[in-house]
Formats: structure tokens, C-alpha cells, sequence
């Protein structure tokens, strides 16, 4: 089998071993347009993100990676661009190939020598050589010799960086693969190579066959000349060349037997015949293949080998290796050789072809594919590109760590099943997220005076009474980050105490001490609050004071965290957030932001819980970890064709409660209701909630939610 040829079946590709967990599930196939555009804007998001770090693993160097806004795809020296269509699982491998192909021409290629290509020519093989070229291409009719040899330098230097990675990278070779499949082994580029086109000495047939002189179908007798380059290429030790500037040297060594071999009235005939195109370079007046238009079938050209008896072609398992030696095409006179018969995919003019050529439809789409060819060593790869719209989204989702997590796979209307159901996980919290269509927590209204969307405050006023009570909290809390050391003397063992080396001399044994340390153990506190709509009102606003406070007590001490986390809905999926970390954010974050915040929709609970479940810090010899919930209801979620109520849910729920429990970490849950009285535990949200918590299960009345204030703050001041 050819070293750049796949050999994955799965439609995912070398990826499928982790992309599969994004396929659609059979029950949340339908959404809302808005809903669907969201969910491929956070898997392109998740995507970039993999293949970047693929580039940064490869390459060593953190290069990045975004997504074409413009057109096409090009390297420019610092950043890799890669396609809107990354998404689509055909196209993952190919790009991910193309991605560490141009990371590596990033960390490989020298691009000042490309940016004065006649300069640098000028210096390789001096003026006067530069002069003879440019006297004989302009007599056989060849166009601008610059561009001709820079494209030449391109597949050198492909060839080059690309065999460094491979034999570096042996993990990624696969995506490697994919993109020569994907730009190099055509069914279309194959037949031509195994055809008599391009076997006149053009500039366009020695591209052609210089590109692709990889092939398994090379032949060295196709072009005079042919073998010199291969020799001069050496394909099979491409590794020799170290730098762009050694491979510049083999470029034009390549270009001037290339154009030695030229044959002026065959070039031009060819001029002749594309001077009703435009542009440079062979197959300028062929566009690319459109939509809709037909590519190279595999029953287009039928070809007979009969070399040994063989026949068409050669086994698609087959190594070029093996067939091509290593990378090299076959010696003069001993390359593929054999008869060429033509079956008819179209008609050419005289109703048939020519034995050994093809149908003028079959040439055709062979130039556009070759045309390909020649934008990818150009790094002009046309590629899906994203409205500027899109790009903010993309970058507000990379911001705030946005991604897709697969949950719910246990459990779902009763039935064991596999794919679950997709959950939006937000790690981070901006403002730039608040302030977009996408986020479900926050309100907007247009500025006119500024121009753009603002977020409505909703409890300005309680997250100011919450920093009041948490700064009185904090005070108390002080006495948390002490620590009182007891040193004891004259001890038998221990550290020696240099006081009494002296008294060694007397017979004193107890010149030893030991130091006893008392202090709090670090401690970390998870807040997730039901953030769904049937929390609004007095109980949202109670809560948000309680939260705020214990985040503002938390910041004053030193050997405590606190992470703040929402859950709720967004169209027809579970989303939380997490919109405060005291370990990477500041205090401000709370102040300035937390007003913004309002409930609506259902309660994934569970659901969220398990999205979320990665992010939580366990507990250990030296840290106490502590999940606070604050609900007012039972789980209860739809989706399309997707049902989160009653007894499956809060037995699902349970088992995410245990599993956290599991860590370590110790669970403590309030039901928060707006009666009076006290909740029924025995029936109805107040039994589910019972069976969802068990014994961490607690019920308070909205008018003495400080109560969890209180309970936190018993358990930080606790000593094991």
C-alpha cells in the first residue's frame, strides 16, 4: 500500500475513535435553524481547537489556527487557515493533513527566500545562467521562468517538509494520507498518468509529471529527460535536503533540464491552443470542477498492462514503495509499459480517441484536477470560508471554552441507549458571551446612543447586599488562613536543634526537636444553581445575594476556592455554565457581571451535572471539596423526541449525585421554596428531590436561604 494512501472505512475517517461522540443522535435530529447553526458553529470551535493542538504537537511551536474569512486557505508564515467545512467528517482527516502541512512549511520554510524569488534564483545559479534561461524560454516560446521555477521549488519543498513530519510524526501519517487522496490520488490523475497525454515535451506535460512523479504510474520514458529529474529529485532520500534553500538548489537544476528538453513547435501548438484562456500556467482557460459538474469515473478509461501478464492497474493495497521504488519512478525503458485501450466515456471528435489518449471530456476534467494540483503547491487550496458574523461567534466560543459534551447516555425515556443527548459547557464566563443572541442567562436591549446590544441588569441591588454580608463573612473567616506552629525540645528524635550540639559532650542524648504545624485544610466549594425559570422572583434574587456573598468571604482567604456554576436550557438542549472560578478569576467578575444575570428555562439537572462533572475538583489528603446545589424543583427537561422527567430522571440525576460523591466530594442540597410552610419530603417535587440527594438533601424557605451561608461557613470553621 502507498505511504500516502487511507485506509480508514469509518465515514470519520482516522478520527473516529473521538469524533464519533458528535455524531447526530437519533433523537435530537430536528432543531430550530438558529439551534443547528449553533451547534456546528461549537463543533467547527472544537475542531480548530483539536487541530491545533495536532499542529503544536507536530510542529513544537504554538502556532495558530483560524478559520478562512476571505476565500482560500493560505500559509503566510505564522498562522495555518483552515476550512468552515472542517465540521463534515469526510473533510476532517484532509484538513487536519492540509493543517500540519502548512504548520510545518510554518516551522520548516523559509518565506523571506520566497517573498524575492529572482533575487534568491539570481543567487543560486548567478546572473549570467538567469540571462541564458530567460533568452531560451522567451525562444521556445516559455512563459515567466520566475513563476515556473518557484512552482517547481514548491513541490520540492512539499516534498520535503512533508517527508520530515511523516517520518517525525508517525501518529498523524494517516491524516497525511488523507490529503493526498484527497489532492493527489485522483482515479482521474491516475488514468492520466497511465495515458499517452502529456508525452510531449511541454512545459505543461513535464508539471504534469514532475507533480506526480510519485505515482505508482510514473514512467521514466515519457518525457525526455524525464529520468534526470528523477535522479536530480532523488525522492527516496528527500531527507538530504535541510533547508529551502538546498531544495531551491534542486529546483533549478530541475528547471534547466526541463527546459533544455523543451520542444519549441510542441509548445508552441500548446500556446497556441490556450490563448483563447487567461491566466498563467497549463490548464488556465479550464475552470475548476463546479457543483454539478461530472468528475472521472473508474469505468471512463479501461487500461491493459501487459507487462507479465498483468492487467489494469495495480492492486490498490499495493505500496508505491514496492512499485515505484521507494517514491522513485522506474528506471529508462523499465517503467510501466504496456497496451492502452480507451473505453468510451464520451466522444471525442472523430467519435472516438485516439488509442492511448483520452476523450476530450476525460481531458478535461484531468486538466482541472491538475489545475488543483498547482493551487495546493501555491498554498492556494480554495476552502469554505466563515462571515465575519460567524468568526465573532467562533471566537466568543474559544474564549469561553464552549463545547459540545455527549451526556444522558445511561438513561432516556426509560431505555438504555448510546448516543445521548448533546450539552452546551461553557468553562468560562465573558462578558463577550453575555452580550451575544446565543447565551440564555442574560437579556439584551439596543444601546442606541452606543450602538450595539447591551445586557439589562436584574439585581444590582442583591449582588451589592451579597459583597456587604460576604466582607463580614470574610472577616470572620480570617482566622482560616493562620497556622500556629508548637516546637518541642530536647526531644530524642528529630531535627537537630544546633543549640545543644554542645552538650554532646556530656552525655546529653536529647539534642533533638520536632515542629507540629496546626492549620485549616485547603478547601474547594462547587456552587450549581438551578437557574431555570420557575427560580425568578424572590427566590433568584435571595440566592444570588447568598452565592455572591460566599464568593466574596472566599476571596478574602487564602486557602479556600469557589467555583459558581448555572445550569438551565438553551433551545432544546441542557446548558451550564460556569460563570465564576475564584482560581483564574478575580473578584471583579462578580461585581460587574452577576447583575446581568436572570433564570429561564427548564432543569437539566442531572444532565448538567455530568457536563460538568470533568470541572470539579476532588477531594485529597490536602484539599476538603464540597458541592453546594440550590434547586427548587425536580429534574424536568424536553427536547425533540428526548423526555428528562419523573422517575428516570431523578434516577439518572441520583446516579451523577453518587458519582460525585464518588470523588470525594462532599454533597450538600437545598430545595429553596416560596411556601411558608415546611416541604412535604413524602410526596410530591419534594420526594423526588429526596430521591435524587438522599441524606445530602435539605429544604429551606425562600426567606431563610441564608441558611446556606450559615451551614458553609460551620463547615469551613470544622477541623477533621
Amino acid at each position: 500500500m502507498s505511504k500516502y494512501k487511507s485506509y480508514s472505512s469509518s465515514k470519520y475517517g482516522n478520527s473516529s475513535w473521538w469524533m464519533s461522540d458528535w455524531e447526530t443522535n437519533d433523537y435530537t435530529v430536528v432543531h430550530t435553524s438558529k439551534q443547528e447553526k449553533s451547534k456546528n458553529l461549537y463543533k467547527m470551535a472544537a475542531h480548530r481547537r483539536a487541530i491545533a493542538n495536532f499542529v503544536s504537537i507536530v510542529t513544537g511551536k504554538n502556532i495558530p489556527v483560524k478559520f478562512n474569512t476571505k476565500g482560500n486557505s493560505y500559509t503566510d508564515g505564522t498562522t495555518v487557515v483552515i476550512s468552515s467545512k472542517v465540521a463534515e467528517p469526510n473533510e476532517f482527516d484532509p484538513a487536519v493533513g492540509l493543517a500540519l502541512h502548512e504548520g510545518s512549511h510554518i516551522k520548516l520554510s523559509n518565506f523571506k527566500l520566497l517573498a524575492d524569488m529572482y533575487q534568491s534564483i539570481q543567487k543560486v545559479v548567478g546572473p549570467a545562467k538567469l540571462k541564458e534561461w530567460s533568452e531560451t524560454a522567451n525562444a521556445k516560446g516559455v512563459g515567466d521562468i520566475i513563476y515556473t521555477i518557484k512552482d517547481i521549488l514548491n513541490w520540492v519543498e512539499d516534498r520535503r517538509i512533508d517527508q520530515f513530519i511523516f517520518d517525525g510524526a508517525p501518529g498523524y501519517r494517516d491524516y497525511y494520507r488523507a490529503m493526498y487522496d484527497k489532492y493527489f490520488n485522483d482515479p482521474a490523475i491516475d488514468k492520466g498518468m497511465k495515458s499517452d497525454e502529456f508525452t510531449e515535451e511541454t512545459l505543461d506535460a513535464y508539471m504534469f509529471r514532475l507533480i506526480n512523479l510519485h505515482s505508482k504510474f510514473s514512467r521514466a520514458n515519457a518525457l525526455n529527460g524525464l529520468n534526470e529529474i528523477t535522479k536530480i529529485a532523488k525522492l527516496s532520500d528527500i531527507n538530504r535536503l535541510k533547508t529551502t534553500d538546498d531544495a531551491l538548489v534542486v529546483a533549478c537544476d530541475i528547471f534547466d533540464v526541463i527546459l533544455k528538453n523543451i520542444d519549441p513547435q510542441a509548445q508552441q501548438t500548446e500556446n497556441e491552443a490556450k490563448g483563447k484562456g487567461k491566466g498563467k500556467g497549463q490548464g488556465s482557460g479550464s475552470p475548476q470542477a463546479g457543483e454539478g459538474e461530472q468528475e472521472a469515473g473508474e469505468d471512463d478509461i479501461e487500461v491493459e498492462i501487459n507487462e507479465d501478464g498483468g492487467s489494469d492497474g495495480m492492486d490498490d493495497g499495493e505500496d508505491f514503495d514496492e512499485a515505484a521504488g521507494d517514491n522513485e519512478v522506474a528506471e529508462e525503458g523499465k517503467g510501466v509499459m504496456g497496451k492502452i485501450k480507451v473505453m468510451l466515456g464520451g466522444k471525442g471528435k472523430n467519435g472516438k480517441p485516439a488509442e492511448g489518449k483520452l476523450s476530450q471530456r476525460q481531458l478535461e476534467i484531468l486538466k482541472k484536477k491538475i489545475e488543483k494540483q498547482k493551487e495546493f503547491l501555491r498554498g492556494d487550496v480554495k476552502k469554505g470560508n466563515v462571515s465575519q458574523t460567524e468568526n465573532k461567534q467562533l471566537d466568543t466560543i474559544d474564549k469561553s471554552g464552549t463545547e459540545l459534551k455527549t451526556v444522558g447516555q445511561e438513561l432516556a425515556n426509560g431505555k438504555v441507549v448510546t448516543k445521548g443527548i448533546d450539552c452546551i459547557v461553557v468553562k468560562k464566563m465573558t462578558q463577550t458571551l453575555m452580550e451575544s443572541h446565543d447565551f440564555p442567562l442574560a437579556s439584551l436591549r439596543y444601546n442606541a446612543k452606543e450602538g450595539e446590544h447591551q445586557c439589562q441588569s436584574h439585581c444590582a441591588t442583591e449582588v451589592a447586599e451579597g459583597i456587604r454580608i460576604g466582607t463580614i463573612l470574610g472577616k470572620k473567616l480570617q482566622v482560616r488562613s493562620e497556622s500556629r506552629e508548637t516546637i518541642f525540645n530536647r526531644q530524642l528524635v528529630g531535627r537537630m536543634d544546633k543549640r545543644m550540639i554542645s552538650s554532646l559532650g556530656f552525655g546529653n542524648e536529647h539534642v533533638f526537636y520536632t515542629k507540629e504545624v496546626d492549620q485549616y485544610k485547603k478547601a474547594n466549594l462547587h456552587i450549581s444553581v438551578d437557574a431555570s425559570g420557575s427560580m425568578g422572583g424572590t427566590k433568584w434574587r435571595k440566592t444570588m445575594t447568598n452565592i455572591v456573598a460566599l464568593a466574596k468571604a472566599v476571596d478574602m482567604i487564602s486557602n479556600l476556592e469557589i467555583q459558581i456554576s448555572f445550569r438551565t436550557t438553551s433551545g432544546e438542549l441542557p446548558y451550564i455554565v460556569v460563570a465564576y472560578d475564584s482560581r483564574v478569576d478575580k473578584f471583579i467578575k462578580v461585581k460587574t457581571l452577576f447583575q446581568y444575570l436572570q433564570p429561564g428555562g427548564t432543569t437539566p439537572e442531572g444532565l448538567a451535572f455530568e457536563g460538568v462533572m470533568k470541572q470539579m475538583v476532588g477531594s485529597t489528603t490536602d484539599v476538603d471539596s464540597y458541592f453546594l446545589n440550590i434547586s427548587d424543583g425536580e429534574p424536568y427537561f424536553h427536547g425533540r423526541g428526548y423526555s428528562y422527567q419523573g422517575y428516570y430522571a431523578s434516577k439518572h440525576t441520583r446516579k451523577m449525585v453518587d458519582k460525585i460523591e464518588s470523588m470525594g466530594i462532599k454533597v450538600l442540597s437545598y430545595f429553596v421554596s416560596d411556601y411558608s410552610g415546611d416541604v412535604d419530603a413524602s410526596s410530591g417535587s419534594g420526594k423526588v428531590f429526596k430521591d435524587c440527594y438522599g441524606k445530602a438533601a435539605s429544604y429551606i424557605n425562600v426567606t431563610n436561604v441564608n441558611e446556606v451561608t450559615r451551614t458553609m461557613n460551620s463547615l469551613f470553621m470544622a477541623k477533621d
